[in-house]
């Protein structure tokens, strides 16, 4: 093939390069290209293809200079295929630039790769011209171009029977969706995306598909699935060598910022940035600052505000809420009410401009905790009200998307600013459910701007071992001077947050005294107890345990105990079941999952919530009530038993409406639960052989029913008839 006139003959240089790429050997054609003298020029039809293999493996400059080595035919501009080489050509350097941060070459670029595509009629060079407009689309946060243009890319791609073009639209477009916080609608279309990409063995586009994916599943909380997809994809990058390696890394260490595992997020985030400097991927750099300014901040402040200065410098093709956010979060927790309000409101102006929701959210959470910061006292009452509600629209969003960490985390700042110490528990242990570390709490962002939850001055465990705790410091045995000091102090918490008469307790402690010698007694022991409470007797004497000439309690603005906690998250949550109404069972539906994160696709918002609440009170019982073999009598056992129940009750309650939902596995694993613990709960063992036969797992439920009947001989209960529990669904 001899290229322009009067040049040389290039026959020898670029047959094998040619050939290599018409037979499919990529690595062949890359490696012919490097041998290639950067000064010759490429046939149109040769360098676009090329092109879109270096991009496609993040080598935007050699891209980019791949296309303007591109030559037409100059005898045939008009042509068709010379003009759909020439789309192909416009197309590709659209989206380098555009990859690169320069939006206002790519603008020009997509609109002349569309008019000179829609003149050649050739459907592949159509679609590579659309998805290049879609990107341009995207920059400029028009959701409504940006959806378009995409429409037209894949009818194109698929009329083309273009499958490469047809995988690389969808993983564009599961991209789209992640950034408009769409995250369910985005896992099914990147989920297509996978499964096309392995079909056509495409791995560097797979790994593309995996990596959206899993930005998916971190907006969806699901930091475990997020994980594996993100790890799969820098996986096959890395195997590749491409550098969109560094995509995966900023993935993967994201990932690990929202876990709290920072040590982790850094090196990840060091070794994008490294990857991306030399060709200067501006999403990777702007991705990778705003992580290490987040990060940083903690230990070295003055590197994390230059690295979100850098990362607002940075132009990005997506936008500058992540690098926004970042500064904000950083003016925020290094003390800049001010600075994180004005990024906070500029966030929300361009996020709903985008139609970005995530960051809606995110810049409302920003914006309610620096506007508490800056002013505090004029928020106490009318403004504390305001910002909550501004709290509880971001919960509404985060609802809406189904971001469990974002959700679990928002329910975290409305109970601090509400001083609601059970519902901060609550959220708490959902996100250590979710698996954050408490590493989170050092990186900028809504846990680090209210802080760790406050160690209680005193603090009273009862649920299992009896322990007390001064500033989270165990109060050693001896200190107590005696047994019945902390008998006085069981038997106090266990009123459960009500104050107890002074006689009562006198009778109980000293039963053969008389009643005055008994007084005179209990009021030397809750000096004692007060002595063990505040041993430098630095506080005034009822802070801890408040006392009046009838009765003593404690008080509960300086001592948290934790049976009064679950007992009072127990009660809001069996309440809040209660007022639900359970949805009937879908017919013959077999359970997926073993607990609401496992089956939140497929639940109401509502119901996950209500799932999520009652998993998180069962996890709050620690153990049975003082239950350290020290016996207080019917002060403990009373307690105990209240404390037990609603325990049970709320296993129970999981249960029935996982059961309900039609998710048999779920209930089934709970009402095991149940039965092991005690197995005379006939509602338990009825429960269980309901959602044994809702499984068709119909042999085991026999065999349990069998044991049913046996238990219930043992305590003469007239069992039910087997037959009707097999042909139901309605759980007991």
């Amino acid at each position: 093939m001899t290229i322009g006139t009067g040049g040389p003959d290039m026959l020898g240089v670029l047959g094998p390069l040619e050939a290599a790429v018409r037979d499919g050997r990529y690595d062949d054609a890359l490696r012919h290209l490097a041998a290639v003298p950067a000064d010759v020029p490429l046939p149109a039809a040769l360098a676009w293809r090329l092109g879109v293999l270096l991009h496609q493996q993040g080598r935007f400059d050699a891209a980019e200079a791949c296309y303007q080595r591109a030559v037409l035919d100059a005898a045939d501009q008009h042509q068709p295929s010379v003009l759909a080489d020439q789309a192909q050509v416009l197309a590709g350097r659209a989206a380098t630039r555009w990859a690169t941060g320069d939006q206002a070459q790519a603008r020009e670029l997509a609109e002349g790769a569309v008019r000179v595509a829609e003149r050649s009629g050739d459907d592949s060079a159509v679609a590579a011209a659309y998805v290049a407009q879609a990107l341009v689309a995207f920059s400029d946060g028009d959701r409504a171009d940006n959806e378009h243009a995409y429409a037209r890319a894949l009818a194109a791609a698929e009329r083309a029977g273009d499958f490469g073009q047809q995988l690389r639209i969808r993983c564009n477009i599961g991209s789209r969706l992640v950034e408009e916080g769409r995250y369910r609608p985005a896992v099914e279309e990147l989920g297509e995306a996978v499964r096309l990409g392995e079909l056509v063995g495409h791995q560097t586009l797979l790994a593309l598909a995996l990596h959206n994916r899993a930005e998916a599943w971190l907006g969806l909380g699901e930091l475990r699935r997020a994980r594996s997809d993100a790890d799969e994809a820098l996986t096959r990058w890395q195997r590749a060598g491409s550098p969109l390696a560094a995509f995966g890394l900023t993935l993967t260490a994201r990932v690990h910022r929202v876990r709290g595992a920072t040590r982790q997020a850094v090196a990840a985030y060091q070794a994008a940035l490294a990857m991306a400097e030399p060709d200067g991927n501006a999403q990777v750099l702007v991705e990778a600052c705003a992580g290490l300014a987040r990060i940083s901040y903690a230990d070295n402040p003055v590197a994390a505000a230059q690295y979100a200065e850098r990362a607002l410098s940075l132009p990005s093709a997506a936008g500058p809420t992540v690098a926004e956010l970042a500064a904000g979060w950083v003016a925020l927790c290094s003390g800049d009410p001010q600075a994180a309000l004005r990024y906070g409101e500029h966030v929300r102006v361009e996020a709903g401009r985008r139609r970005d929701a995530a960051a809606l959210a995110e810049a409302m959470e920003l914006a309610a905790l620096a506007a508490h910061q800056a002013s505090p006292e004029a928020t106490a009452t009318r403004g504390m009200r305001r910002l909550l509600a501004g709290l509880v629209e971001a919960a509404a969003i985060w609802a809406e998307l189904g971001n469990e960490f974002a959700l679990a985390t928002n329910a975290l700042l409305q109970a601090r600013l509400a001083g609601d110490r059970a519902g901060e528990e609550l959220a708490h242990e959902r996100l250590n459910q979710i698996g954050v570390q408490e590493g989170a709490w050092q990186v900028a962002g809504p846990l680090a701007a209210i802080g760790p939850t406050p160690v209680p001055e005193v603090e009273v465990q009862t649920l299992g071992h009896f322990t007390v705790r001064l500033a989270g410091v165990p109060v050693p045995v001896g200190s107590w001077q005696s047994r019945k000091a902390r008998d006085l102090l069981k038997m106090v918490a266990g009123q459960l947050g009500k104050p107890v008469a002074r006689e009562a307790l006198a009778g109980a402690l000293w039963p053969d005294a008389r009643t005055e010698v008994a007084l005179r007694r209990l009021s030397v022991l809750i000096s004692t107890v007060r002595g063990v409470l505040d041993p430098a007797r630095q506080h005034p004497a009822d802070r801890y345990l408040a006392t009046d000439p009838a009765t003593v309690r404690l008080n509960p603005a300086h001592v948290a105990v934790d049976a009064l906690r679950f007992y009072e998250a127990a009660r809001a949550a069996i309440a809040a079941d209660g007022a639900s109404t359970s949805p009937a069972p879908p017919n013959g539906s077999p359970g997926r999952g073993s607990g609401a994160a496992a089956e939140g696709d497929a639940l109401a918002d509502g119901e996950v919530r209500l799932l999520r609440r009652l998993e998180a009170v069962v996890a709050m019982y620690a153990g049975d009530f003082c239950d350290d073999g020290e016996n207080v009598g019917d002060w403990v056992r009373r307690p105990r038993a209240v404390l037990a129940d609603l325990h049970r009750e709320a296993i129970h309650r999981l249960a029935r409406r996982w059961l309900s939902l039609g998710r048999t596995e779920a209930a089934i694993g709970w009402y095991l639960r149940l039965t092991a613990e005690d197995s005379y709960d006939e509602p338990a063992h009825l429960g269980l052989i309901r959602a044994l036969s809702a499984a068709g797992r119909h042999g085991e439920a026999s065999r349990r029913y069998q044991e049913y009947v046996a238990r219930m001989g043992e305590i003469d209960v007239e069992p039910a008839a087997f037959s009707s529990l097999s042909g139901t669904r309605r759980p007991a």
